[in-house]
């Protein structure tokens, strides 16, 4: 390739966050993919933001993650999503299915994924149509999902789960007090019953269509954890506190 599809200059975060919505800057190489992939292009449709650059065309979705002149490695969240498809599959959940992959070293080294384009709408979007029943059951088959996934398996990305927590940023004005005692208790939760987890199980992350059918998307947070560090997306975002989503996944509740 002499010349170069992707032309904008990425050189940190900050760059990145200015291009990976533009589809002005996306479409030679998008298109490029699609001619390798043998798919008809359409013109693109901007999704909900996120960290990679993703976007809509007709019946299909391409991601094409964030390459490494940003300063952030994508490819643990690259291998990520392959892996957990691949699993999910397994295991009988509904992720979008797998048309193409890939990479394409252009300007800079990006790789690629083409999915099919889920029906329906996010959890956000519906959540305040649904009545008592329609959240009982969603929270039940949400529950049957994890559970189901949720078995020990490879460290399929390398990601450290633990020592990530630790270094994170979000706690740096926590107390000392605090600070320690969170480092005894993860460093005392045994490694060897860590479990595959979605890791991202928002509002966003959870398609429903109109027949109630659940789909999971975006699984690049995936990675292997104790399994509680599903629950606090899902409590707090997903079903936002409310008392019929949690009855649903947990049970009854007193």
């Amino acid at each position: 390739m002499t010349s170069h599809l992707f032309q904008f200059g990425i050189h940190d975060w900050s760059t990145w966050g200015e291009v990976y919505c533009s589809k002005e800057e996306f479409t030679p190489l998008i298109q490029y993919i699609f001619e390798c992939e043998g798919l008809k292009f359409q013109p693109l449709e901007n999704c909900k933001p996120g960290t990679n650059g993703v976007f809509r065309m007709g019946e299909y979705v391409v991601k094409v993650f964030v390459p490494l002149e940003s300063g952030y490695d994508s490819l643990p969240d690259y291998r990520a999503e392959l892996f957990a498809m691949e699993r999910a599959n397994e295991v009988g959940v509904s992720v979008p299915k797998l048309i193409a992959k890939g990479q394409i070293q252009d300007k800079y080294l990006f790789r690629y994924l083409i999915m099919e384009c889920v029906k329906g709408e996010n959890l956000g979007e519906i959540k305040d149509t649904l009545g008592r029943e329609q959240k009982l059951e969603i929270g039940k088959k949400l529950s049957d999902i994890v559970r189901g996934w949720a078995t020990p398996c490879e460290n399929f990305n390398g990601v450290d789960a633990i020592g990530r927590t630790l270094r994170s940023k979000r706690w740096e004005e926590a107390s000392d007090e605090i600070k320690n005692a969170q480092k005894k208790f993860l460093e005392g939760l045994k490694k060897e019953s860590f479990v595959f987890v979605h890791g991202d199980l928002t509002e966003d992350n959870l398609m429903v269509d109109q027949s109630g059918k659940l789909t999971v998307i975006d699984f690049a947070d995936s990675l292997i954890a104790p399994g509680i560090y599903e629950d606090m997306t899902l409590i707090c975002d997903a079903f936002h506190f409310d008392r019929d989503f949690l009855e649903g996944y947990y049970g009854k509740i007193s």
